[in-house]
């Protein structure tokens, strides 16, 4: 998975994507991936299972997602998820308690899992993704027909209200997830439609699970404009979702990630904070030993790292997951900036 490669390797699999998206302009229409359109524009399953037998699968799946902070609960949740809604395949609610847990599993638990990781964390991206795509299915089918048939972009996102807001978001979230584990290619082909849609909830529900717009818009505007990003935009969109959001951990850890580690090449060394546009130290002064951007790097992981770990207790499970990314990107720090 892209997000999971050294530096180096990172660095190299974007300025790749930056090279290929330079060359192509912004998509006006509703366009995806052959994979993403294939997911989305499937029809809504039959039930195929009794209905009792969906009702002791639904039980046993919402004990497994209150459990979920065991890695074994929470995979058995994803099967008692499926036996569940097989019986129930219109279920909205369930739908997105599913893409939850397979997004929890895929980009929590098998980040963590070693170097067979990637082939798991593909299909579970691609079936929280299809998950969401049938409560879309439901909640706004005018918008599914209008991205199924590549509509003009602004059509598409005319479309776009309340009842779409947690289906879209979450077939979204779990299509960038997709594409860094897949390849490139899949990257460039969703990212139009992404960006419209996340756009569109910054200003209809801004405040979505944790100010997640503005956290999505800081990760994008790292790589957007290519080659280059914006990284001043960057910086205000995450900062936004910091502050709207103070105790969702994940966001500290995506700045950290996507906008620090970037920014160190962008900004001056001198720079009281690691952000564009900040005032600098004094003309011909020396530069800082300690580089503000490794300054903010080990503030925003600390943060993470010593965090009470019941600042929201509906999320216990991916607060502790976003700890031990924490403490992972803290142990190679000297890699992120090295000794001048």
């Amino acid at each position: 998975m892209t997000a999971n490669r050294k530096p180096a390797e990172r660095r190299l699999c974007w300025s790749l994507a930056a090279a290929m998206a330079a060359l192509a302009m912004p998509a006006p229409a509703a366009a995806l991936s052959k994979m993403a359109s294939t997911v989305l524009c499937a029809d809504l399953p039959a039930a195929n299972a009794e209905a009792e037998a969906g009702k002791r699968a639904l039980v046993e799946a919402e004990a497994l997602f209150a459990a979920r902070a065991d890695q074994t609960k929470a995979e058995a949740g994803l099967d008692a998820y499926e036996k569940a809604l097989a019986s129930d395949p219109g279920n909205v609610a369930v739908r997105i308690k599913a893409a939850r847990l397979y997004y929890l599993v895929a980009d929590g638990y098998l980040r963590f899992a070693g170097e067979a990781r990637e082939p798991a964390m593909i299909a579970g991206f691609e079936r929280g993704m299809a998950h969401a795509a049938a409560a879309l299915a439901v909640t706004s089918p005018v918008l599914k027909r209008k991205i199924c048939a590549g509509a003009p972009m602004a059509d598409v996102v005319a479309s776009l209200d309340e009842r779409a807001v947690e289906p879209i978001y979450w077939f979204c979230t779990h299509m960038g997830k997709y594409g860094l584990a897949k390849d490139l290619l899949e990257v460039l082909s969703n990212k139009d439609l992404i960006f419209a849609v996340m756009s569109k909830l910054q200003t209809l529900k801004p405040d979505y699970f944790h100010f997640a717009p503005d956290r999505y818009l800081g990760g994008y505007y790292t790589k957007v404009p290519f080659p280059d990003g914006d990284l001043a935009r960057s910086f205000a969109h995450f900062s936004a979702s910091i502050k709207g959001a103070p105790n969702y951990l994940a966001t500290y850890n995506l700045m950290a990630e996507m906008y620090v580690i970037r920014a160190v090449n962008k900004v001056d060394p001198r720079a009281r904070v690691c952000a564009i546009g900040a005032k600098t130290i004094a003309e011909g002064a020396p530069a800082p030993t300690v580089h503000p951007c490794r300054t903010l790097f080990e503030s925003l992981l600390n943060t993470v790292k010593n965090a009470k770990p019941d600042v929201l207790p509906d999320l216990l499970p991916e607060l502790a997951i976003e700890k031990r990314k924490a403490e992972a990107l803290l142990k190679d720090v000297d890699t992120y900036f090295p000794a001048p």
